[in-house]
């Protein structure tokens, strides 16, 4: 029974490091990847290194239990505690970053596959009498290191230095940024410049300044999204009406829906945020925004920041209006 166990170990390894080439940075546990950006002063090049190291690692491993034959027991043990490990820490990376069902697949492999292994080899004992030859075993191990070290340096890895270094901070974790209600709730009376928010939405610089703007964060799979949009920016308004459609991290796939593909804004101006990092913000969030100030924040009571928009958009008008009749006025002979 052991022996089948370490053999499935080894096939699993092989299996891992052949994800890892083909698929890269998704088959990567998060917290490798971390390592990697941490050791080097480019991010990307150290995540690159790590996935290297790491299928060149887990060939020469898989490697040396073949080669072992029955005296791999305790080996296979220790891999298979280090696997479990692996999984637990990728597991925690992954919850720290607001994790999705999806993400958590690859580690839960880990930890069932690590967890199952140990468990049967600590069950059962190789026959003393069947062990193989120390010296054949002993070239075996050279030799898997050998090919995992000309693996190791050799390996194309489906890791990209633009997909790291745009998702991912120094730290290799996911960057993230919080634009939930309550964040624009601290930002109300500040000047965009000041909220961070014109680093990833430049555009609303000279969009927000002219007249009373409403800014609508949305996801094109939210139903509450299109109730929004369908029900209060159907006709055009007299204030500006901005729809920010909010991406999903790097790696996350949107939930089908029969919705339709994007929400319906009549004459609105279309944003979308950078992909790649991690967006917090609830689905949708309606911010209303005067002289380039936040003025008026909700996630439920839309009705309220849109009526206050509305009124401070066509007061402006109003005043405009009037501001102009007057030169006109004083024009006159």
């Amino acid at each position: 029974m052991s022996n089948t166990a370490r053999i499935a170990l080894a096939i699993f390894l092989i299996a891992a490091a052949i994800c890892i080439a083909i698929l890269g940075e998704p088959a990567m546990p998060v917290w490798l990847i971390g390592l990697g950006a941490k050791a080097s002063e480019v991010p990307a090049e150290g995540a690159e290194v790590a996935a290297r190291f790491t299928i060149g690692a887990t060939a020469a491993l898989a490697g040396m239990l073949l080669a072992l034959g029955r005296r791999g027991r305790v080996p296979a043990i220790v891999v298979a505690a280090f696997i479990a490990f692996s999984g637990i820490a990728d597991a925690s990376a992954e919850l720290a970053l607001d994790a999705t069902a999806s993400s958590l697949v690859r580690p839960a492999i880990q930890l069932i596959v690590g967890l199952a292994a140990a468990a049967v080899l600590l069950q059962a004992k190789p026959d003393p009498e069947r062990l193989r030859h120390p010296m054949m075993a002993g070239v075996g191990v050279v030799l898997a290191l050998v090919a995992g070290a000309a693996i190791a340096g050799n390996v194309q890895v489906g890791i990209t230095a633009e997909s790291i270094s745009r998702s991912r901070g120094e730290d290799g974790r996911f960057i993230v940024h919080d634009l939930t209600a309550g964040m624009w709730e601290d930002w109300k009376g500040l000047p965009l410049e000041e909220t961070g928010v014109l680093e990833h939405l430049p555009q609303l610089r000279g969009l927000s300044q002219d007249q009373p703007t409403l800014v609508a964060l949305y996801r094109p799979n939210c139903g509450a999204c299109h109730d929004l949009f369908d029900g209060y920016f159907g006709e055009s308004l007299s204030a500006r009406v901005i729809a920010v459609e909010v991406p999903p991290a790097e790696g996350v796939e949107m939930v089908e829906s029969d919705l339709p593909e994007d929400v319906y804004c009549d004459g609105c101006v279309r944003l979308k945020l950078p992909e790649g990092p991690v967006w917090l913000a609830e689905s949708p969030v309606l911010v209303g925004l005067v002289d380039g100030k936040v003025a008026c924040v909700s996630v439920d009571d839309f009705q309220r920041c849109v009526d206050g928009m509305v009124e401070a958009a066509d007061l402006q008008f109003a005043r405009e209006l009037e501001e102009a009749n007057a030169r006109n006025d004083a024009s006159s002979p």
